[in-house]
C-alpha cells in the first residue's frame, strides 16, 4: 500500500510506444520478453501502473538507458496530502 506522501513513480509517457516502434517489434509479447515482464504485466505498464523495480531495469537494460531516463517520478499535490489526512483522522 502506497502512502499519501511517498511519490509517485510512472514510466515516461510514451516511451514504450517509441521503443517498440524504433525496436521494430511488433507484438506486445515480442516486447514484453524483450524487457523481461510478461505480456500482462507490460499492458499494466501501458495503462499507467506504478511499474516494479524489475520491469524499470529490464527496460532500461534492454535499451540501454539510464533508470531516470526510464520512470517520471512526481511528487503528491499539497491538497492530494491533505485530504488523505483529513480522511485518515476521521476514520
Amino acid at each position: 500500500m502506497t502512502n499519501a506522501i511517498d511519490p509517485v513513480v510512472t514510466i515516461r509517457p510514451g516511451l514504450l510506444d517509441r521503443l517498440k516502434t524504433n525496436s521494430g517489434i511488433r507484438s506486445d509479447e515480442a516486447f514484453a520478453r524483450m524487457i523481461g515482464v510478461s505480456r500482462s504485466s507490460y499492458a499494466r505498464l501501458k495503462a499507467g501502473e506504478e511499474p516494479t523495480l524489475r520491469a524499470i531495469i529490464g527496460i532500461a537494460q534492454a535499451f540501454g538507458l539510464g533508470l531516470s531516463e526510464v520512470v517520471l517520478v512526481t511528487e503528491p499535490k499539497h491538497e492530494e496530502i491533505e485530504a488523505d489526512v483529513v480522511e485518515a483522522v476521521a476514520s
